[in-house]
């Protein structure tokens, strides 16, 4: 469940939404830069997906988690997450990825069809020029005055 923190409000109203920043490490920690989506407070799938990410630990012999196919797959071998966890997060992540399975490892209602496929745009393994660790998700709300606050999911 995700609680919101309140701040002070403001008289302009908005229409509500989640910004998410996806955190990474540059390389062997030649900098850090960030990835940014924002998504309808409405996203049935926004719990669900920063839940699990943030849950993951870097595979067996690595020291740092890369967001790819392979080592998210070895995130399900491993017993980091079961094999619906694992199906979700790779449908997210990469929705075009062929798993051998159905298209949709799970049920999407057809109101929610084009809010699973916006995690996929922050992804990212690699850089031009690099490797990307990954260092969680951050999520926040911006209320209907387009006050920032900060969210943490139970």
């Amino acid at each position: 469940m995700i609680e919101i923190i309140k701040k002070k409000v403001s008289k302009k109203k908005r229409r509500p939404y989640y910004k998410l920043v996806f955190n990474y490490m540059i390389g062997d920690a030649n900098g850090d830069t960030t990835e940014e989506m924002i998504t309808s407070v409405d996203n049935p799938y926004v719990e669900r997906f920063v839940k699990l990410l943030n849950s993951l630990k870097p595979n067996k012999g690595r020291w740092g988690l890369i967001l790819d196919t392979e080592n998210i797959t070895k995130c399900f071998t491993e017993g980091q997450i079961n094999e619906d966890d694992w199906k979700f997060l790779m449908y997210m992540m990469f929705p075009y990825y062929d798993l051998g399975i159905m298209k949709t490892p799970f049920e999407i209602e057809e109101k929610d069809i084009g809010e699973y496929d916006v995690f996929s745009d922050c992804v990212r393994g690699d850089t031009e020029y690099s490797i990307l660790f990954f260092g969680g998700i951050d999520l926040f709300y911006y209320d209907e005055y387009g006050v920032k606050h900060k969210t943490k999911i139970k």
